[in-house]
C-alpha cells in the first residue's frame, strides 16, 4: 500500500513540476520573440517587379539599415539601383515609416509606405512576410505569395501599379 502511495505522489511531483516548467517555457518564448524584433539591422534586398498595365519588367537591388521599436513599429532607410528595360542602372534613396505585427512564433508581416529622399515618389501597397531566427539576430523577409499590388505615386501626378517579389536578409548589428 505505501509503495503504491508513494509512486501516485512521485507521479504527481513530477507532473507538477513539469507543468510549471512547461508554463515558463510558453511564457519565456512569447516573451522571447516579442522582445527579439527590437533593435537595428542591416539588410540586403532583391525586389523584381511587372508593372500591371504593360508588363514591363523592373529589378531593384538594395541595402539599407531597419530599426524596429519593439513596440510594432520600424524605420527603414535604404539606397539602391533600379534596373529598368531599355536603359541604364539609376540609383535612389528612400525611406519608410512601417508597422508589424509579431506571433509567438518569430514570424511578423510588416508595411508601410516608402518615400523616395527627393520626394519625386511615394510606393503604398508594400507588405513583406518575415520570420525571426530563435536568437533575435537574422531576418529573412519576402513578398507575399500571391504578389500584391503596389501603388507608385509621382510627385508629377502620375500613377502606376506593380505587383512585385521581393527577398530580404537582414542581420541585427544593435
Amino acid at each position: 500500500m505505501m509503495r503504491g502511495t508513494n509512486s501516485r505522489i512521485a507521479a504527481m511531483s513530477l507532473g507538477l513540476v513539469l507543468l510549471l516548467t512547461g508554463a515558463a517555457w510558453a511564457e519565456d518564448d512569447r516573451g522571447e520573440f516579442h522582445r527579439s524584433l527590437k533593435g537595428t539591422f542591416r539588410f540586403s534586398a532583391v525586389k523584381t517587379c511587372t508593372e500591371a498595365s504593360l508588363g514591363s519588367t523592373i529589378h531593384f537591388y538594395f541595402n539599407g539599415a531597419i530599426v524596429y521599436d519593439g513596440n510594432g513599429s520600424a524605420k527603414l532607410t535604404q539606397q539602391g539601383t533600379v534596373v529598368l528595360p531599355g536603359s541604364t542602372a539609376t540609383s535612389f534613396e528612400e525611406s519608410a515609416q512601417l508597422t508589424y505585427v509579431q506571433k509567438s512564433n518569430g514570424s511578423f508581416v510588416q508595411e508601410g509606405t516608402f518615400v523616395a529622399a527627393d520626394h519625386s515618389y511615394t510606393v503604398t501597397g508594400s507588405r513583406m512576410i518575415g520570420q525571426i531566427d530563435a536568437q533575435g539576430s537574422v531576418l529573412m523577409l519576402n513578398g507575399p505569395i500571391p504578389a500584391e499590388q503596389e501603388i507608385v505615386a509621382g510627385s508629377g501626378g502620375s500613377v502606376s501599379q506593380y505587383l512585385c517579389g521581393t527577398s530580404w536578409t537582414a542581420v541585427r548589428i544593435r
